[in-house]
């Protein structure tokens, strides 16, 4: 299992411990030096090591996330290759993600790492459907998000039933009582109140953090196996839709994530955990498949290139989910297995589709430049 945290750097020694002991003088408590918000921050974000630090050593098992966050993320990494690949450029989302993340002053960054770390455990370990989930930052995606959860679990023949569609919303940081759940999960009792309270605070006195609206906090997708924190689930962050919104793929957002996200249950139903790109390759195949199927949306041809652009969009430079052009013939391949096969209204079964995938993906792996992307392209289109 990856180690589950890998930050360096100096902890905060407790302030005011002595100054408690002096019960003698007539100085009332409050008069005690406030802490900054440096001080504040920092302590957060101990809090946050410690409480990952403390949780069940197969709680993060699985967890696939759609992206590597451009801030860097407490918990499991990627083992990414350190070097980009020559001549690969990466996709349009992971730019702009990029952009807003290097606009952030190291103090910001060190909160907005903390928090989102934090708001990814609630997500993953606390929040439930059991209670009504509200996707989009105003709602606005709620009906999309729910009528492409229940169509997927009728499309593909893997268990369902118990799979949780949830909403990440980085306001949820500002409930005391959120953050005091996910802090229970594996920080010491006795500092559960403490850091969450601290985890609000720090919320609102960062202005960068919008109140939890900053689209950093939020800006992924995840799905989680059976065995992980919380059980089977995929999780659907408002940063990433207000984000894809800002690209221009707000037509088809929804029912691509989610399709993409539930193509890692697909896989996991399966025990099918590939350690390649094809991890991530394989749910944009399996997503095109559903999105261009007749009884998955039936998205004609314009709609399904815009499906695979925003696949494209994601991809890395890295050895990690795919460059651009690899995701782009994943998702493109998926969507002809669709729209080429003789009986419509037939779905293929799943295992039947991850066989067919793994044939194909070496196909797909060329580096994604130059004549090389284009034979990949057509590779996937053949």
């Amino acid at each position: 299992m990856p180690k589950r945290t890998g930050f360096l750097g100096n902890t905060l020694a407790a302030a005011g411990t002595a100054a408690a002991l002096v019960l003698a003088t007539a100085v009332p408590a409050a008069a005690s030096t406030p802490s900054t918000v440096e001080e504040d921050v920092a302590q957060l974000y101990q809090d946050v090591i410690d409480l990952y630090n403390g949780l069940p050593g197969d709680a993060l098992r699985g967890v696939d996330r759609l992206i590597e966050s451009p801030v860097p993320r407490i918990g499991p990494q990627s083992q990414a290759a350190q070097d980009p690949i020559p001549g690969c450029t990466e996709g349009s989302l992971l730019t702009y993600a990029n952009k807003l993340a290097n606009q952030l002053t190291p103090l910001e960054g060190k909160a907005l790492d903390a928090l989102s770390g934090l708001s990814q455990l609630y997500v993953q370990g606390v929040a439930s459907d059991k209670t009504p989930q509200v996707f989009g930052t105003d709602g606005q995606y709620t009906a999309r998000a729910t009528a492409t959860i229940d169509k997927l679990r009728g499309f593909w023949d893997i268990e369902s039933w118990n799979i949780q569609l949830v909403a990440w919303k980085g306001t949820d940081l500002g409930s005391q009582a959120k953050m005091a759940q996910t802090f229970s999960l594996g920080l010491a009792p006795a500092k559960v109140k403490d850091a969450a309270a601290l985890a609000t605070k720090v919320l609102y006195e960062v202005p960068a953090l919008q109140g939890g609206r900053n689209p950093l906090i939020s800006l992924n997708a995840f799905s989680a196996p059976a065995g992980s924190l919380g059980g089977k689930r995929v999780a659907l962050g408002d940063g990433l839709l207000d984000t894809v919104d800002a690209l221009g793929f707000d037509d088809v957002s929804v029912e691509s994530v989610i399709g993409h996200e539930y193509g890692h249950q697909v896989d996991f139903a399966h025990d099918n955990h590939p350690r390649n790109e094809s991890s991530e390759m394989g749910p944009d195949a399996y997503g095109g498949y559903f999105v261009a199927h007749a009884k998955g949306f039936g998205w004609n041809a314009r709609t399904q290139q815009e499906v695979i652009y925003l696949d494209a969009s994601i991809g890395d430079c890295f050895h990690s989910h795919g460059t651009p052009d690899q995701r782009k013939a994943a998702g493109a391949w998926g969507e002809k297995q669709a729209t080429g096969q003789a009986n419509p209204n037939r779905v293929i079964p799943s295992a039947t589709m991850i066989e067919k995938f793994q044939k194909v993906y070496p196909k797909l792996m060329p580096p994604a430049t130059g004549q090389a992307a284009g034979a990949a392209v057509a590779a996937a289109r053949g």
